[in-house]
């Protein structure tokens, strides 16, 4: 039973939605099945975790039943009718989220019997929902051309002769609509083909283009429009100048999107960025700890009231890029709490020696590493490198040769790392080890001969999968 859909679903309700759970058994008008109330509370008796033994069909039968007999089919209906339930107090939210969607209910059943006495409120009451919705994209467009096609039909009702402005509106809106939408799923096509090369086809996009870029009044005047068209032309051209339009129309206009679209146009921006990156183009380093920035202060980067932790390091990534310490030292503590329980400690703790070892703190980092044991073997493998790193740093050579041995041993015998992350961290073992070597040498006899440096040099540059090559290639240099 702790596998069934309807303890699946419980899992994943907060404290409130449970609450709510059981208010809906409850009533009446939407349940009538006591037994559904029954298993409901012995279920919840085992939240939040619902691990415990206790937690299974037979003992819930009892419960519900209150006899000794087992009927497994009469048990599992009751699940099934319970979770059935459970999608449906889902729908119940959603609909008391939207406002105007419930609204638009209620004024077309009133419409569909006529009920002029409460139509001119129920009218009022929708426009101002409408008006009062936080953003001005496709979804807004859509909601106001659904909200006139309901005002003319109140018109026509009145009057059905006389000239009503809401079937213009509804014109405009569904124009507005459907070019942003347009626009929208464009990009989104854009980059998926980029991303995992895939065929998707946006028909009639040309000629949109075309009409887009005559500017006609009404679709010159959508902020929306305006940043999806800089998007998009960023995703197919890479032009720089789109990639600077969107830029500013993102600071500019961030209220008009929700919070998903923000976080795709935003994607769009950090992945341009990423590309001119690896082209070797380091400034553009810049653009992505704004972007960033610009994120972390709009709450965009947040998945399921988390942050990740791939964003966490890659802001911290960027920041020591920067040398911007300070800050992202601070980034590191003021955000430790919003990563998620389970790979919180494994991140911090990582990014945090990563930052002392930046700073040349190496003594640091290597007691922040001290005494933790990472449970995720990427986490593990990195703060290898860090502490492999530090002890080369402080000529601590005899932990150097220990650590790579147990390294060795770790990547040989674990299997949660990928291919890639084997290579290229088993390749760093191989050259830190000759790096050594080399280094000893010069400390033996003055000097590391030229050709041996050069060789190295040559290795490093030609091996396609290698962690930390600019690391290695520096340090290469410092012994010439």
């Amino acid at each position: 039973m702790q596998q069934s859909k309807l303890i699946d679903l419980l899992r994943s309700f907060d404290a409130r939605e449970t609450a709510r759970f059981r208010e809906l058994a409850a009533s009446p008008f939407f349940n009538k099945n006591q037994k559904i109330r029954a298993l409901l509370d012995f279920c919840l008796g085992f939240g939040p975790d619902y691990d415990a033994e206790g937690l299974d069909k037979r003992a819930a039968y009892r419960h519900i039943y209150k006899e000794e007999g087992y009927e497994e089919l009469r048990i599992n209906n009751l699940l099934s009718d319970t979770l059935q339930l459970g999608y449906q107090l889902l729908a119940q939210l959603e609909l008391e989220a939207r406002r105007p969607f419930q609204k638009r209910l209620e004024l077309g059943a009133l419409l569909d019997r006529r009920a002029e006495k409460h139509l001119r409120h129920s009218t009022q009451r929708l426009q101002q929902l409408t008006e009062r919705l936080p953003h001005r994209s496709h979804q807004y467009q859509h909601e106001r051309y659904e909200m006139a096609q309901l005002l003319d039909r109140f018109a026509l009702q009145r009057n059905p002769r006389r000239f009503t402005p809401h079937l213009q509106h509804q014109s405009d809106a569904l124009d507005r609509y459907y070019w942003c939408n347009k626009l929208r799923l464009a990009c989104d096509m854009a980059s998926r083909n980029r991303a995992i090369n895939a065929t998707y086809t946006c028909h009639f996009l040309d000629e949109l283009l075309s009409l887009f870029r005559q500017q006609p009044p009404l679709l010159a005047e959508s902020p929306a429009l305006q940043t999806y068209y800089q998007a998009l032309m960023m995703l197919s051209s890479e032009e720089e100048a789109h990639y600077r339009s969107l830029r500013q129309l993102l600071s500019q206009h961030h209220s008009v999107f929700t919070l998903e679209e923000l976080q795709d146009l935003y994607d769009y921006a950090q992945n341009y960025c990423v590309k001119r990156i690896n082209s070797g183009e380091a400034a553009f380093y810049r653009d992505i700890l704004d972007l960033y920035k610009e994120m972390l202060d709009r709450r965009v980067l947040l998945r399921q009231g988390y942050l990740t932790q791939w964003s966490y390091i890659n802001i911290v990534t960027a920041g020591i890029r920067l040398k911007e310490f300070k800050w992202t030292e601070d980034f590191i503590y003021t955000y430790r709490s919003q990563l998620a329980p389970e790979v919180q400690e494994n991140v911090f703790t990582y990014n945090l020696a990563a930052l002392q070892f930046e700073r040349a703190q190496y003594q640091e980092a290597l007691q922040t590493l001290q005494g933790v044991e990472f449970s995720d073997a990427f986490y593990h493998m990195a703060a290898k490198m860090i502490q492999l790193k530090s002890y080369y740093e402080l000529q601590e050579e005899e932990a150097l040769y220990a650590l790579l041995e147990a390294s060795r041993k770790y990547i040989k015998r674990n299997r949660q790392l990928s291919t890639y992350q084997k290579q290229s961290n088993g390749n760093f073992l191989k050259m830190i080890a000759r790096l050594q070597k080399l280094r000893s040498r010069q400390a033996q006899y003055g000097s590391a001969p030229p050709d041996n440096l050069n060789a190295l040099l040559q290795r490093i540059d030609a091996q396609p999968e290698l962690a930390n090559r600019s690391w290695l290639r520096r340090k290469v240099s410092l012994l010439a």
